[in-house]
């Protein structure tokens, strides 16, 4: 393989087959988990909160103890006129209001300024008045909010009852003083039912007769309106002004078109006039000329002479004959006499016509202003009476509203009648006096041992979840989860949770096969090649992020791992400062990589073999030759390239991040990298920063590896291993 690395996947391929992790919204707990580890301090806690609990119940009985005495107040319905009163006709919602404003009144600031007033309190309960004496005086203001604190009442569900309850330290001053509250509410019910029901039904019947007077001045003005104007049931529009209105008015109209009609005509008569053209007589003219009498009788004439002449003609008579020229004569003149007759009476017709015309006209346009004067009078008289209606309109609604405030007046006052009844103090009934109580109400031991227990384990509980929040460290892979796009690789459990003996840490998989730590180290193994294998990937640094980390062991083991899989594996020292790789196999540290880079010696003359089973290694070198910058340079490249052409897996050792940069200069020279971290030595925030460093380089981060996790007692992974140890106890076989 040469020099040049394969390139890298992008994207999501980066982190190889393995689930992302999710993002880091805050701290995931396993309560399991936590009771488990804990579940010590929790024993003890809940022990402490028993004895918190029995000590808090009697240290409460002697220094504040409190006694409680209560009242049952019985309400009723209200009292109608029917004397029996059924399940079915009460009125719940009534029932419900009455019993909530009797709870507000017990409560109030009157039932208690009178308890306070009472000359009884100080005989009733002397040890509560003389806690709140100052100089023989009672502290009103004090005793007022520690009677507004002491006083309790409620409305039982599902009852008619309301409970009056007062604790106090001393058991007689609880009932004397629940006495004296019972007293003075009832006695200050009763008085402000009769008081203010009465105040109030003289303020509606005043209101009541103010109403009535209203209503006899609004019926008084309108007969007054109805009889000057004399106004009917008949409206303004149907009176008989608006009927003669629309009469003069379809008349006035008929005028007018008859004007413009005579006015057309006469314009054309008086236009042909004035022509010096014969005028054109209209057939109408012509039609009335024709009927003339006198034309008439001119026609008969000619007719006449028409028929003599056709009787000469007939008798054989000649036009040249005397009598028939004679005749002819005659026709002739009638016929010119006619004609200018015609002409004559057609003359005077016209003009007779223009006169007449002229006539209607002065007459049409003097009986429109006749019947325009009498429009507007017709028009102020309508005018005048649509006032009059509307204002009569104007009184009804004021009457309506006024009966109407009326009828609301009288079922005002019904509904104080009611209300009498509603508020009367014979509504109360008291079912249960008070007593004075044989035990204390506070403390109750049975209520203070289970709170006791609850607040010290509640309080252990919270410190040890902010205790967990607080703690940044990395305890297992469910931390590395915590920290977003981080892959998880697995745990290696610490050797001591192994029941199995192992005489190295660095060896433990070719010593002890069939150990737990050896399967942790299988399953590891199997995670790497399958992403290595996916991306062609050879070359793989083990990073530690802390000295004592573990990464020398964790390199050493997966070479084993990977070896006894039947993968050909190259174990490199690349740690120049501590190289242990030599030590833990038994092998020389020199010649090695050092002298490979020198230039000494080629890659072949420096790889030693440990065992048939195991990884060869190529350790750290003379410690004179060790020169951390080489391990920057394109020698280890080639170095890599030579190695991973003749194995199948390259593994490198490196020192740990934290303490020096050689794992980030080996990042840029290697196929992938990983991270190992100690478990309860390394923090969340540490191990982000070196993931995101290593992944900033062309090498692949293929995940996080949390090694030496602890399990707690009783926890699952201790089980699991136990259970594992069981398993493979009775297969002592070499098994890869």
């Amino acid at each position: 393989m040469s020099n040049q690395q394969p390139s890298r996947p992008a994207g999501p391929q980066r982190a190889g087959s393995a689930p992302q992790a999710p993002q880091a919204g805050g701290v995931v707990f396993d309560p399991l988990k936590l009771l488990q580890k804990y579940k010590f301090v929790l024993v003890g806690a809940v022990v402490l909160g028993l004895f918190v609990g029995v000590g808090s119940h009697y240290f409460f009985l002697y220094v504040a103890p409190g006694y409680k005495s209560t009242v049952l107040l019985q309400c009723s319905p209200v009292e109608t006129e029917s004397s029996a009163i059924s399940v079915d006709t009460i009125d719940e919602d009534e029932m419900a209001r009455f019993m909530g404003t009797q709870v507000q009144k017990i409560k109030g600031e009157n039932v208690i300024n009178a308890v306070l007033a009472d000359s009884r309190l100080e005989f009733e309960a002397p040890k509560w008045y003389k806690q709140y004496s100052r100089n023989s005086r009672l502290d009103i203001i004090e005793a007022t909010k520690e009677l507004e604190k002491t006083i309790k009442a409620y409305a039982i569900p599902k009852t008619y009852l309301i409970q009056i309850s007062v604790q106090v330290r001393d058991r007689n001053d609880a009932a004397g003083l629940l006495r004296l509250i019972k007293e003075n509410y009832i006695r200050i019910l009763s008085s402000d039912t009769s008081s203010g029901i009465t105040k109030r039904k003289e303020a509606i019947r005043k209101s009541i007769s103010e109403s009535e007077a209203v209503l006899i001045e609004l019926n008084a003005r309108k007969n007054r309106l109805v009889e000057e104007n004399r106004l009917g049931t008949i409206s303004a529009d149907k009176s008989a002004e608006a009927e003669m209105l629309q009469l003069v008015n379809a008349q006035i109209i008929n005028n007018q078109q008859l004007i413009e009609a005579h006015q057309v005509r006469l314009a054309n008569d008086e236009a042909q006039l004035q022509r010096n053209t014969p005028i054109q007589y209209d057939p109408t003219l012509r039609d009335r000329v024709e009927a003339h009498p006198i034309i008439l009788n001119m026609l008969q004439r000619i007719g006449d002479l028409k028929t003599s002449l056709s009787s000469l003609q007939a008798a054989g008579i000649l036009p040249d004959h005397r009598t028939y020229k004679l005749t002819l004569q005659q026709l002739e003149a009638t016929e010119r006499e006619i004609a200018e007759t015609r002409e004559r009476l057609l003359l005077e017709a016209f003009n007779t016509r223009v006169d007449s015309t002229r006539t209607a006209l002065s007459q049409l346009q003097a009986q429109i202003a006749d019947l325009t004067t009498t429009q507007e009078e017709l028009l102020a008289k309508l005018n005048k009476l649509t006032q009059t209606t509307e204002e009569i309109d104007e009184i009804n609604r004021q009457i309506e509203n006024t009966l109407n405030l009326r009828s609301e007046q009288d079922s005002q006052l019904a509904q104080l009648s009611v209300a009498a009844r509603l508020d009367s103090a014979d509504r109360i009934t008291v079912t249960k006096s008070e007593n004075i109580p044989d035990r204390p109400a506070f403390p109750i031991i049975y209520i203070m041992v289970p709170l006791g227990v609850f607040l010290i384990t509640g309080l252990t509980a919270g410190i040890i979840v902010i205790f967990e929040i607080l703690d940044q460290r990395i305890k297992s892979a469910a931390d590395i989860a915590m920290i977003p796009r981080t892959p998880i690789l697995g745990i290696i459990p610490d050797a001591e949770e192994d029941p199995s003996a192992h005489s190295s840490l660095q060896t433990l998989f070719m010593d002890s096969p069939n150990s737990v730590l050896a399967e942790h180290y299988r399953q590891l193994r199997t995670k790497i090649t399958k992403k290595m294998g996916a991306n062609g990937h050879r070359t793989l640094l083990v990073a530690g992020a802390m000295p004592g980390s573990g990464a020398t062991s964790v390199a050493s083991n997966l070479a084993q791992a990977c070896e006894a899989s039947g993968k050909k594996t190259l174990l490199i020292d690349t740690n120049f400062r501590r190289a242990k790789i030599h030590t833990a196999f038994g092998l020389l540290d020199n010649p090695g990589l050092a002298e490979v880079l020198a230039g000494e010696k080629t890659l072949a003359d420096c790889i030693q073999k440990t065992t048939d089973k195991g990884p060869d290694v190529l350790a750290a070198g003379a410690r004179n030759l060790r020169v951390v910058e080489r391990l920057g340079t394109e020698l280890l490249g080639k170095v890599l390239a030579e190695s991973s052409a003749s194995y199948d897996v390259v593994i490198l050792d490196v020192a740990p991040a934290i303490v020096a940069g050689d794992a980030l200069t080996l990042a840029s020279q290697v196929d992938a990298t990983m991270l190992v971290v100690r478990a309860m030595a390394e923090k969340r925030g540490q191990v982000a920063r070196l993931k995101n460093e290593l992944s900033d380089h062309r090498s692949e981060f293929l995940g996080v590896l949390v090694n030496r996790v602890q399990g707690t007692a009783g926890g699952y992974m201790r089980r699991n291993i136990q259970t594992s140890h069981k398993y493979h106890a009775g297969d002592p076989e070499h098994a890869v």
